[in-house]
């Protein structure tokens, strides 16, 4: 799902959005480590597509990988409810459904 599919999804729900394109302002290393701590570590952050970029890379090195391009963090990023939901894979529309 999309960008403008993610802000239709969110408007039926009634939830305001803060939007940031991360690939014309990527987020930086400490907005990265705070996300990795709600996310269950930085290798959660990774774009699907993106992983075999990322084997071999972890803790520092992989949030300073992750930081140097928005798009080789997974999107999108929402956080509602304090929970934390990346992608829109089956398992995180679940969450955010039920968060919603």
């Amino acid at each position: 799902m999309g960008c403008k599919k993610a802000r239709e999804f969110l408007a039926q729900k009634k939830q305001q959005v803060e939007e940031r394109n991360l690939i014309r302002e990527p987020l930086t290393a400490a907005e990265l480590r705070a996300l990795a701590k709600k996310a269950g570590g930085a290798e959660q952050l990774v774009a699907p597509k993106r992983r075999a970029d990322a084997a071999g890379k972890s803790g520092e090195a992989l949030i300073a990988w992750l930081a140097e391009d928005g798009g080789r963090v997974r999107r999108p990023i929402i956080e509602a409810g304090g929970k934390l939901t990346l992608g829109f894979a089956e398992d995180a529309r679940r969450t955010l459904a039920e968060i919603l």
